[in-house]
């Protein structure tokens, strides 16, 4: 396997075993760097859009090369784009695992992401793994205004057991871009949605959202069991004055969301109009 490459000093070239699949690495003065191609292809997940991705990502910057290299079960160099080991890491906590096909190496990801929330939180706090000691009984209050990241972080890490996953890992993935002043980006199937959200998203004041989020969310849970056969997760959240169990959707289930309150319209305009309305399930 040879390379060209624009640097006076010719690379070295070797592999690493990343949960049984190999990984070329080509190393030159500026350090070790993963074949991105590859990585996706072992992932089954698309290489131009992780590509076009990574361009964006402000921590990527300086990051990645573009080199021409010959790969086994090739007869020449072609352009290779590849990451620097530097931000492996970062690359692959940013992944989507629902957009990987294959259900073991989908594993293999998610079991990495935990592996790497549970470094980063290590990083942050100074502290060990929380599972390997029971934290001490915190008071949390965002009265003072929102919570630094690093106590964010430190929040989630003994919270994230008795969430559900797709909400801790898109709130993992909100707190790392935010920290690193980046726009958090994420995909649908993991962007957490809640129905007094929705019901604030549509411009009700929050008179008319304490009225009927226990009715809407009602009704969008009977419509969510009639079409997934089961209830959506529930997690501790508010409830109009009160702390109780709360339904929590994603912005995939936005147009279940959006169908019921179809249904519901003409009954919150005629209670924002200060008429007598009756509200059932």
């Amino acid at each position: 396997m040879t390379i060209i490459s624009l640097a006076a000093a010719q690379p070295e070239i070797g592999s690493f075993e990343f949960h049984g699949d190999t990984v070329t690495v080509i190393t030159n003065a500026d350090g070790n760097w993963a074949v991105l191609g590859q990585l996706c292809q072992n992932l089954t997940i698309d290489a131009e859009a992780q590509r076009k991705g990574l361009l964006r990502k402000a921590w990527a910057q300086g990051m990645t090369s573009v080199v021409e290299v010959m790969l086994p079960g090739q007869v020449r160099p072609y352009p290779q784009f590849l990451i620097h080991e530097r931000i492996v890491p970062m690359w692959l906590a940013n992944i989507t695992s629902s957009r990987i096909a294959d259900p073991e190496k989908r594993a293999k990801v998610e079991r990495t992401q935990v592996e790497l929330a549970s470094a980063l939180y290590e990083y942050i706090t100074g502290k060990g793994s929380v599972l390997a000691a029971t934290p001490a009984p915190k008071e949390i209050t965002a009265a003072a205004g929102p919570l630094p990241y690093r106590d964010q972080a430190e929040i989630l890490a003994i919270l994230r057991p008795a969430l559900p996953e797709p909400y801790a890992t898109a709130t993992a993935k909100v707190i790392l871009a935010r920290a690193m002043g980046e726009r958090p980006e994420l995909d649908p199937s993991e962007t957490p949605l809640y129905a007094a959200t929705f019901l604030a998203e549509q411009g009700h004041k929050a008179k008319t959202v304490a009225k009927f989020q226990s009715g809407f969310g009602q009704r969008v849970s009977n419509a969510y069991l009639k079409r997934h056969g089961r209830r959506p997760e529930k997690i501790a959240g508010p409830a109009g004055s009160r702390i109780d169990k709360v339904a929590v959707y994603t912005d995939e289930d936005r147009p279940l969301l959006e169908e019921v309150y179809a249904g519901m319209v003409d009954l919150i305009a005629a209670f924002e109009r200060g008429d007598q309305i009756s509200l059932s399930a």
